[in-house]
């Protein structure tokens, strides 16, 4: 590959290392460009991905992200998707939230009112 680097992680068991993988795959990366070798000394392993210089911040973001926070970012990056693809659905969701929070600030009632102008 030219211009080539090289993004790498370490984990404690391969389990951990599969997951790391999983992330890079669902991420776009490509399976065989991503190695996982294990340590000569058995304390775990290594991984290590081939990527083009730009992809390499998110390659090791996937690498070094935990599997909930995955999720969550996931999840988020979706939300965002959604929202610049239907910006009208957003927009009456906004106006739809603004309603109900409007409708539960309570209000004095009307006999209020006009007791307090009284006294």
């Amino acid at each position: 590959m030219p211009h080539t680097s090289i993004a790498t992680g370490s984990f404690s068991s391969r389990k951990e290392a599969n997951r790391a993988v999983q992330r890079l795959v669902s991420g776009g990366f490509a399976r065989n460009s991503i190695a996982v070798h294990e340590r000569d000394d058995d304390d775990g392993y290594d991984l290590e991905i081939h990527t083009r210089r730009e992809n390499l911040r998110r390659a090791e973001r996937l690498i070094h992200d935990s599997a909930p926070l995955y999720v969550v970012r996931e999840k988020a990056s979706d939300v965002v998707h959604t929202a610049r693809s239907y910006p009208l659905v957003l927009l009456g969701a906004g106006i739809l939230t603004g309603f109900l929070i409007y409708n539960l600030i309570p209000r004095a009632s009307s006999s209020d009112h006009r007791d307090r102008r009284r006294g």
